[in-house]
């Protein structure tokens, strides 16, 4: 092994040509190299932003319009008499949003938002039982809720796309700590209810 170094270093002094030209080679495969890594690399995250944003995205708008469609009948069954067949329609229609809103959210959450807004579905459709200005103000507090968790579900998807560098970033500029401080506030100000580990 070793007499074979010796020789190969011995070679390398009697022809520096051919020793340049060997070192451009071996630049140029770990370049070749490096090249394919990257590629792959950026093709596997393309891949991802494409598929999986993608999908969060699409998961993010459908919710909002849960969410919207579950305020409305609220605010519908709130104007409506209890004889009627149709409050017992929306009444039906709105614990139907419910079960749809709450499959769509995590309930072991980090942040407990989803948790906490799971909780505040069925508080929002008994408040619909309450005087007008009772369920508005219930209906002010589930919406700022939903905000929050909108917002943070959106960060998601940003950071996401722009990938780790960014994510990193936003870490250290404390956008993400800033943004659950203000949640903490709203839990403790607005949620009673809701949990106290937050």
């Amino acid at each position: 092994m070793t007499a074979d170094l010796t020789e190969i270093i011995s070679w390398i002094k009697a022809n520096p040509g051919a020793a340049a030209t060997i070192s451009a080679a071996i630049i140029a495969v770990c370049g070749v190299i490096f090249s394919a890594f990257s590629a792959f690399v950026t093709g596997r995250r393309s891949v991802y932003i494409s598929s999986v944003t993608a999908e969060r995205s699409k998961w993010i708008e459908k919710l909002r319009s849960n969410i919207a469609e579950l305020l409305q009948v609220c605010a519908a069954i709130n104007n409506e008499t209890r004889t009627r067949l149709a409050y017992d329609e929306k009444r039906n229609k709105a614990d139907g949003l419910i079960s749809l809103i709450s499959l769509q959210l995590n309930p072991a959450d980090e942040g407990g938002i989803d948790k906490n807004l799971i909780a505040h579905l069925r508080i929002l459709v008994e408040a619909t039982e309450k005087s007008g200005d009772e369920f508005r103000k219930e209906e002010k507090k589930f919406v700022r809720h939903s905000q929050f968790m909108l917002k943070e579900e959106w960060e998601k998807v940003k950071n996401e796309a722009r990938g780790w560098i960014a994510t990193l970033w936003n870490k250290v500029r404390g956008k993400k700590c800033a943004r659950k401080c203000a949640y903490k506030r709203f839990v403790r100000e607005e949620l009673p209810w809701a949990s106290k580990d937050q």
